[in-house]
């Protein structure tokens, strides 16, 4: 099992620092977000409707909105029963990729299980939904190997950067510090497709900065690789992000596509 700096050091002075539990946070901001959004509901609507349910202490809804508590699991199934499907966007696979701590490979295995196909010996990831930004569609997303990153950027969604996340976890857990590198990389490249999305549009500096957790995660990519912070809040805010290459823009003289702008700068030496 890998743990980062801060953990070792934890762990041989046999103490444990209590921290806010960020990924579990913004987990919640956005589960309650979309709550709202797709019930046409406020917040004193949600207290009235579960404190007749299970008694929740005053305010505990405004606490998660602000972000002084995350939600436990059981209370997003109970709300679910008032809300059908409300859930679903809790539940999603990349919350427990954010969450900053030593993932084994297992574990990471069974999240992200269900949207993995095998044929022979080849893998392929099979999600559940195509990406939605407009300047993205048009064409559909055949399944794609599992560790095609290019394919995955250019969905240019929740799910491709979920599984490059995957990948990223993956390469931490099994120690391989040259694969964190480059998936990282290409986690900070899919970065602005996801935080376009609507769910994640108004927590897009929460949602980067548990990006930026798991980055340092390990030694060899900080010291090797810083994301730009400039790039990355101009391509998340910029009127449209085209990451399917073939709707991209050519150059006049070359008639190549424009290559979007890298948002991350390596080490030189």
């Amino acid at each position: 099992m890998h743990y980062s700096i801060n953990e070792q050091l934890q762990r041989i002075q046999n103490k444990r620092i209590r921290s806010k539990d960020k990924s579990g946070i913004l987990q919640t901001r956005i589960w309650l977000e979309n709550l709202f959004r797709t019930n046409g509901i406020g917040r004193r609507e949600l207290e009235e409707k579960i404190g007749t349910r299970n008694s929740e202490p005053s305010g505990i809804v405004l606490k998660w909105l602000k972000g002084e508590h995350s939600v436990k699991e059981s209370r997003v199934t109970m709300i679910a029963s008032i809300f059908s499907g409300s859930d679903l966007v809790y539940k999603l696979p990349i919350f427990k990729l954010l969450k900053e701590r030593p993932i084994t490979r297992p574990e990471l295995s069974r999240i992200m299980e269900p949207y993995i196909s095998s044929f022979g010996s080849f893998e392929c990831w099979t999600f559940p939904h195509h990406p939605m930004q407009k300047e993205n569609m048009g064409v559909p997303f055949p399944p794609c190997w599992i560790y095609d990153t290019e394919a995955l950027i250019e969905r240019g969604d929740i799910w491709g950067f979920t599984a490059i996340l995957y990948l990223v976890r993956m390469a931490e857990a099994e120690r391989n510090a040259i694969d964190h590198l480059e998936y990282t990389k290409c986690l900070y490249r899919a970065l602005p497709g996801l935080c376009r999305n609507i769910l994640f549009y108004r927590r897009w500096k929460d949602t980067y900065q548990c990006v930026k957790h798991i980055h340092y995660r390990e030694p060899t990519s900080v010291l090797l690789m810083r994301p730009i912070d400039s790039v990355l809040k101009r391509q998340i805010l910029s009127k449209e992000h085209i990451t399917r290459r073939v709707f991209r823009p050519r150059n006049p003289r070359t008639w190549r596509y424009i290559e979007l702008e890298l948002p991350y700068e390596e080490a030189g030496f």
